[in-house]
């Protein structure tokens, strides 16, 4: 990996952790109600996002270079994981 490569890896990290962060924030200040009602669009955003990923990485018939599979799969895992942490504290705001 580059240099290059390396610090917009760091970069996107990093506004990962602040994104997150803010997340945590907002979270703590919602009700019960408005904590289950998020929870259910984070749910049903993360199997939207599964099944787009399926889709597309699973798909046949179209060819599509390694360097470009590689970058869908990166940036699915990398949704599909904020997703899972955004899940993580409404269920711990929830005490679930």
């Amino acid at each position: 990996m580059s240099m290059n490569e390396q610090s917009v890896d760091n970069n996107v990290e990093d506004m990962h952790a602040e994104r997150l962060r803010e997340y945590a924030e907002k979270v703590v200040t919602m009700t019960k109600d408005e904590l289950n009602e998020e929870l259910e669009i984070l749910n049903e955003n993360l199997e939207d996002i599964q099944i787009e990923k399926r889709l597309i990485i699973g798909q046949t018939g179209v060819h599509i270079n390694a360097v470009t599979m590689d970058s869908y799969r990166e940036s699915f895992d990398r949704e599909i994981a904020s997703i899972e942490q955004k899940i993580r504290l409404v269920k711990e705001a929830l005490g679930s």
